[in-house]
This record gives C-alpha cells, structure tokens and sequence, in this order.
C-alpha cells in the first residue's frame, strides 16, 4: 500500500513539475511527452523530465530512500548526465551560490538491508543539507555518471507540500540553467574577442560576412537538408517544429585565401550547427578543418 501511495505521490509531482517547467523554460530544454516511473534502484523511483539537448544531462525527479532514513521515501530533482565530465562542467561554471555544499562517490554508499540491487547513503543526510546542491560522481563498470541537484526537505503528503516542492524545483532548474547559459554567452565573447584579435581583422569580417550571405545561406541549407555536416544532427530532430529550417553556414575557404577580389560561391559553404561552427572557429581556418572536427568529434 505505501509503495502505491509513494509512486502515486511522485507521478503528481513529476506532472505538476513539467507543466511549469514547459511554461518557465519550454524555449530552454528538450521535455519529454511522456512521464513513465522506472526503478531508481535506490528503494524507489526516478522520471525522466527532458534534457538540456541531445546528448546532453537529463532532467530528473526521484522519490526513493537514498537519503538514508529507513521506510521515509525522500524527493531529489536534479540533472543527471551518462558522462560524468558533461555535467562536471556545466557545475563548475555555476555562480557561487549553486555550488554543491557536499560531493558524494562510491564510498558514501551501501547495499540496502535484504537487497540486491538498491543501494542507500551509508550515513543519512542531516537537517541542514536538505534543500542544498549536491554533487555526486559514480563509477561503475568502467563508465562514470553524476547527478547535481537537491534534496527536498518537505514530504509530498498534500497539495500545499506538493505545490512547495514544484516551487523550489522550478526556482532550481531555472537558477542552473540560466546562470550556465549566462557562463557560457560570457565565455563565447571572450572568444569573439581572442578572434578579433587575429592579425588581419579584414580577413575575419570577410569571413563572417561570406557566412551570413542569407542567399547562399539558405541554399547551402536545403543542400545538406539541414543536417550538420560535422556531428549530423537537425534542429528540428533535437527540438521539434521550432527548430524547423534552422541551421547555421560556415565558410570553409581558409582566412589566408579572402581577399576583397574573392567571391564566395555555394561550394565554399557548409551547413553546421551552433556547437560544430564555434568549434570549427576555434581550430586553424584551413579548409581540412571539417574532416579534423569529425575526427574529433567521432573519437570518442
């Protein structure tokens, strides 16, 4: 009985928890249609809300006994990413005031009394690090994965509880996900800024110039079919119909070879996404640049 009541508690939340979060950061991640319970393997369960991207941490919610109390299901909300250094990352640009008070591994864990396969905090979380980030790192069969997110002091026994939990949840993942946005827009001017600074700043206006042309734009786009030709990704795959006919178009004729008496034709260009073009930017400027991206991006 308490196990249905417990999983009925966590379907509730997970519902109320997406409506929000379609309303406050719909334009900001990639939510789920559906939200199935799965085993958490920690005396519980976990939904999966959306993603920050393909490939990238996932939005979750867990009601389940890892915080260590026996027989008291706790609620956690967080991201939780396959490889560790994703959302290591993502952490460690975070403002002062989202960093984890406490980092939990392997050793911080134990088998549950009379299972197999459920696993709970050896020592239980105290009073005060309830509604604090937590950072956790795992190793398991050769592969890491981590978790950031806080566990909830309140219990989802009624709708004023409930409510209270979808509101710091919300308030979490909108702190996380705007300040890494902010982080990341800051570490992408000083980018811009390195690139110009390059010796012939001509050359660099060129080549953004060439690659805005929206006429040979748009043609390079319905060309590759608005597939990145570096990682193959579409918009519109990751984010459905607001990603249609949306791409983004590289010059591929090395800043060496712009001169004012140069025309750029539909051959010079390339369909990429955001990602591949600010790295193809920040390798040599030659024309084997693509082919080297791919290498890197199909190495790991």
């Amino acid at each position: 009985m308490r196990d249905t009541e417990d999983a009925k508690r966590l379907k509730w939340v997970s519902e109320e928890l997406q409506k929000e979060l379609a309303r406050r950061l719909g334009r900001l991640i990639r939510l789920r249609t559906t939200l199935p319970l799965k085993p958490s393997h920690t005396n519980g369960w976990r939904v999966e809300l959306g993603s920050l991207g393909q490939g990238e941490p996932r939005l979750e919610i867990w009601h389940c006994e890892w915080a260590g109390k026996k027989d008291q299901r706790r609620i956690w909300y967080g991201l939780y990413a396959t490889q560790s250094d994703k959302l290591r990352k993502r952490v460690a640009a975070l403002p002062e005031f989202l960093r984890p008070v406490r980092r939990l591994s392997e050793k911080d864990m134990r088998l549950a009394t009379g299972s197999r396969s459920d696993y709970l905090l050896k020592k239980p979380l105290g009073p005060r690090e309830y509604d604090c980030p937590f950072y956790e790192e795992y190793e398991e069969s050769g592969n890491e994965y981590a978790y950031y997110g806080m566990y909830d002091s309140s219990l989802p026994e009624n709708e004023e509880q409930v409510l209270g939990i979808v509101t710091r949840a919300i308030r979490f993942f909108e702190q996380v996900i705007k300040s890494y946005q902010i982080a990341a827009r800051s570490q992408e001017k000083e980018h811009e800024d390195d690139y110009a600074q390059i010796e012939n700043r001509q050359l660099v206006q060129q080549h953004l110039a060439r690659e805005r042309n929206r006429a040979f734009a748009a043609q390079c786009h319905r060309r590759d079919n608005y597939r990145c030709q570096v990682c193959e990704m579409t918009f519109r795959e990751v984010y459905g119909d607001v990603g249609r006919a949306y791409a983004e178009t590289h010059h591929i004729v090395p800043l060496s070879r712009l001169t004012d008496t140069v025309e750029s034709s539909l051959n010079d260009l390339v369909t990429v996404c955001a990602n591949c073009h600010r790295m193809l930017h920040k390798l040599d400027g030659g024309e084997e640049d693509l082919a080297k991206l791919r290498r890197m991006l199909h190495r790991r």
